[in-house]
């Protein structure tokens, strides 16, 4: 994928700005996979299995740095993992997620 981060960084910040998204989101970057080795309760109390969350990191557009954790965004869900223990610790479908997130799908759609 060859998107412009400085241009979906920028806009973020807007969208920020506005209240739409949440400061935590993090910075974006190039989706680097991780392969997931545990899970917390959080992440399971949605069903969906390790299997399918590993597909959304996996087939990331995006990946959001949060210090300690990366958040993995693709179009059909997003998983959250810490990094230095690779433990999911949240996952969502595409069909739970909220305002924000879709705001951000806008965003990469709309950047090159």
């Amino acid at each position: 994928m060859n998107k412009d981060f400085n241009e979906i960084n920028k806009r973020i910040k807007f969208l920020i700005h506005t209240g739409i998204v949440k400061s935590h989101i993090g910075q974006a970057k190039l989706s680097v996979p991780v392969k997931i080795i545990s899970v917390n309760y959080h992440a399971t109390r949605r069903g969906i299995s390790i299997e399918e969350a590993q597909k959304f990191i996996d087939n990331a557009e995006i990946m959001f740095d949060q210090g300690n954790r990366s958040m993995y965004l693709a179009r059909d869900g997003s998983a959250t993992v810490i990094i230095e223990d690779k433990r999911l610790i949240s996952v969502y479908r595409k069909e739970d997620f909220d305002p924000a997130i879709m705001a951000i799908l806008e965003v990469l759609n709309n950047v090159n």
